[in-house]
């Protein structure tokens, strides 16, 4: 196939990806719940993409993965939409113009990535908002999300490295 072709056809397979991990992910009952919480897949998705992709493909697949997690996986209006574009785009820039991007690079950014979002997360939804009990929101839900998150990163990024391996450019 030609360079066009495979281009089509591994953003499809990223489209059907999102799909089929936001319907696991916001199905009462498919997950289970593990300390109270469910991870959250598209954000693994996002990051994942955004190692192996350009800046702007990166910052588009960041924009509808965030406007599915804040639709169905919180109660922030944008929050994820915003920070995983700006979080994508760096990540797409980094990977392909400043750091090889491996498999401990991509650990790195998921580390820091999931644990800055659901701190902004648990800091405007539930501190500054003035939520009572919001340290015992952040023990028995959000540490687990979190960690649950970060971990299933981990067989997303193989996934979408065999998709890329498979459909990518020789560039």
């Amino acid at each position: 196939m030609n360079e066009r072709a495979t281009g089509f056809v591994r953003y499809l397979a990223y489209a059907m990806e999102i799909i089929l991990l936001y319907v696991l992910g916001s199905t009462p009952g498919l997950l289970p719940e593990i300390f109270g919480a469910k991870p959250t897949l598209l954000l693994c998705v996002a990051l994942t993409a955004a190692i192996f992709e350009r800046e702007i493909p990166a910052m588009i697949i960041g924009i509808v993965c965030g406007v599915l997690i804040d639709l169905g996986h919180s109660n922030s209006i944008g929050l994820f939409t915003i920070g995983l574009a700006i979080i994508c785009f760096i990540v797409g820039y980094a990977a392909n113009n400043l750091v090889v991007a491996k498999f401990t690079t991509f650990l790195l950014y998921a580390f820091v990535t999931v644990g800055g979002l659901f701190m902004l997360y648990y800091l405007f939804g539930f501190v500054w908002a003035g939520v009572s009990d919001h340290w015992d929101y952040f023990m028995n839900h959000l540490l687990s999300r979190m960690v649950q998150t970060f971990l299933l990163s981990i067989p997303i990024y193989f996934l979408n490295r065999f998709i890329y391996h498979m459909l990518g450019t020789d560039e």
